[in-house]
């Protein structure tokens, strides 16, 4: 960096029209307010603000990995403003605008100038990635706020007292230790703050390399020390843990295909893009993006005294994104377009810097402002559906007013928790499985869920049994908690789809020791050979007679052969009475996401089939059988009996 640097914000004007500016985009979050409920990962986040501090230090340290200071704040917040929906998505909002604050501070001194801060605002606030952090009740609004002010006080730090002849210096030291409230409180907030420090890191360091001194270099160790220190505390407390086990699935994600995603989030948001969508949106905001970076450099070569800034905003737009990129390429792959909000400040920035080069144009800067401006904002006009329409809110209210007494609530899985304690469920539940934290290697098997839901049923004599599921194939893959309650219930009518969020609802007919005794009686049918998985038989939910044109459930039963044998297929085949093919299902022994190098020795496997029963079907005696084959020819297909039903007329 170059000399002192004025104050751009002394002038009255200037408060008035940056608060004009956060009062519009205020009045912009009001107009974007969301309807919706809270989604998964936003229960998290609003189940812990009414817990207590002990469960979010459990939460934090033992179950998952997130670091603690957003649930801090939130449960801060919700002691004073209450904890709706609302008041929850307020806190986000409130940090939102904090963000644009920073952004409009920061610009105006990176780009030593009051428009370039303005603009910059004004480029992130019209964004579907600025809407999602500023209404997520999670931390990427706060997170997004402290990387901004961080950002200024770093400015601050490094320029404004650049004359100053030690750090410990009374107004420079209370400088530093401003700072570093800001960048360790920024990486207690998220992991990935530390991308964020990265960028503000390399460029000092490169500014000490340009400029070299003792004192720089001095500061640059205090910084260090005081960020590593302030994190140190939290080292400890996840000492021996390994904080990647089981959230994340194995292999590596192509840069290729990680780029896409951070690219697409930050344009469009948490919603869905079509496959066959057009890409204009992201072609007009790319070309926004490098106009702003060659009008950038043509006014740093007229102001040289804005290349710092141009320099620090490539910086956060380039450095956290190719970070990010690497870890889910070689560290874990867990792909997620939010994790790239740092860069979303360093391009606002970048555009900032930019639009504000052509503010002695006084003819031109206007439209090209307004344009460059409706080109960002287009995207959040785009018809898109969101990723997660997740109405857990619509779900458990449903549940309430149609519970009855004996009623009782299975979580498909344990990770529901949150919601189910945010939003109050009306009748007693259990999870399955019980944990709490999604694992993509921990699988509900047959003995847990017979056990889970019979000490369920029995502890409060339940007669009813409701199922809330939010990607629960994750850990039931086999869907066992359906194949359970199906065998000894009968599946009641829903009225409503409730999103992605699955509700259902049976009636008991039995008890689960039924199905116990059923299972470990079957006896091997028939095994892919040499010794690959066994069939140990099956048979119909339904009873007789079958009417043509339903649906006719079957289960089948497996155990674990000696042999993996990846290209075994099973197909399940209704043959009329008059000895005719008229359906059939061909699928993965058990699941298509639960290969058999998951199965454990011994334990039965569940394999659930809907079989269409064709209007034509004749009435009369029908054959249900199951054909084991080998996709690659391996060994000739095994036929072998399941069941036989009667087809009404």
């Amino acid at each position: 960096m170059q000399a002192k640097t004025p104050h751009p914000t002394d002038t009255r004007r200037a408060l008035v029209i940056s608060a004009l500016l956060l009062l519009l985009a205020a009045a912009w979050l009001v107009a974007q307010w969301p309807q919706r409920s809270l989604w998964y990962d936003e229960t998290v986040n609003a189940y812990f603000a009414e817990a207590s501090w002990g469960a979010i230090w459990e939460w934090c340290t033992e179950i998952d990995n997130q670091v603690p200071l957003h649930f801090v704040l939130l449960k801060l917040w919700g002691g004073v403003a209450g904890t709706s929906e609302f008041t929850l998505r307020a806190f986000s909002a409130g940090t939102g605008l904090l963000a644009l604050a920073g952004l409009i501070a920061l610009g105006c001194r990176a780009g030593r100038s009051r428009i370039a801060g303005w603009l910059a605002a004004l480029a992130l606030a019209v964004t579907q990635a600025f809407l999602y952090a500023a209404f997520e009740v999670r931390a990427y609004g706060l997170a997004l706020a402290l990387f901004a002010w961080s950002s200024v006080a770093l400015w601050e730090l490094w320029t404004r007292y650049g004359s100053t002849p030690h750090p410990f210096d009374r107004h420079y030291a209370r400088r530093l230790g401003f700072y570093l409230l800001l960048a360790v409180a920024l990486v207690y907030t998220h992991y990935t703050g530390w991308l964020a420090l990265a960028a503000q890191g390399v460029y000092l360091g490169a500014q000490t390399l340009r400029h070299p001194s003792r004192r720089r270099v001095l500061v640059l160790a205090y910084l260090g020390a005081g960020i590593a220190l302030g994190y140190l505390p939290w080292v400890i407390a996840l000492a021996g843990r390994d904080v990647r086990a089981g959230t994340a699935y194995a292999g590596q994600i192509a840069p290729e295909q990680a780029l896409q995603a951070y690219v697409e989030f930050y344009a469009y948001g948490q919603h869905i893009l079509p496959p066959d969508s057009s890409p204009v949106y992201l072609i007009g905001g790319g070309l926004v993006v490098a106009a702003a970076l060659i009008l950038a450099v043509i006014g740093v070569r007229r102001r040289p005294t804005t290349a710092p800034g141009l320099f620090y905003a490539l910086l956060a737009a380039i450095l956290p994104l190719a970070g990010l990129v690497l870890m889910v390429y070689a560290v874990q792959a867990k792909l997620s377009g939010r994790h790239g909000w740092p860069v979303w400040l360093g391009v606002s920035l970048l555009i900032g810097l930019g639009l504000a080069a052509l503010a002695r144009l006084k003819f031109v800067r206007w439209p090209v402002w307004i344009a460059a401006l409706v080109i960002l904002w287009l995207p959040a006009r785009a018809p898109l559906q969101p990723i997660y329409d997740s109405q857990l809110r619509e779900a458990f209210d449903y549940i309430e007013v149609r519970a009855e007494a004996g009623d009782v609530l299975v979580l498909r899985d344990g990770t529901l928790f949150t919601a189910a304690g945010y939003y109050d469920a009306a009748v007693p539940w259990a999870g399955l499985p019980p944990d709490k934290l999604t694992d993509v290697n921990r699988f509900l098997f047959f003995h847990e869920a017979l056990d889970g839901i019979a000490a369920l049923v029995e502890d409060h004599n339940a007669r009813r049994v409701w199922v809330v599921a939010w990607q629960g194939h994750i850990m039931d893959p086999q869907d066992l908690v359906a194949g359970v309650l199906e065998y000894i219930g009968e599946a009641q009518p829903i009225e409503r789809a409730f999103g992605d969020v699955f509700v259902s609802l049976y009636t008991l007919h039995d008890r689960p020791q039924a199905l116990y005794e059923r299972v470990t009686a079957l006896e091997p049918v028939a095994q892919a050979p040499p010794d690959g998985p066994a069939y140990y038989g099956g048979y119909a939910l339904e009873d007789d007679p079958i009417t043509p044109g339903s649906l006719l459930h079957v289960q089948t039963w497996w155990k674990r052969g000696e042999t993996v044998l990846p290209d075994v297929r099973v197909s399940v085949r209704l043959y009329g009475a008059d000895g005719a093919l008229y359906s059939q299902i061909d699928q993965p022994p058990a699941a298509w996401s639960f290969g058999q190098e998951h199965w454990p020795p011994g334990i039965p496997i569940l394999s659930r089939f809907a079989l269409w029963v064709p209007p034509e079907t004749p009435p009369g005696p029908a054959g249900v059988r199951v054909i084991l084959y080998d996709m690659q020819g391996a060994f000739d297909p095994i036929t072998a009996p399941l069941t036989t039903v009667e087809i009404g007329p």
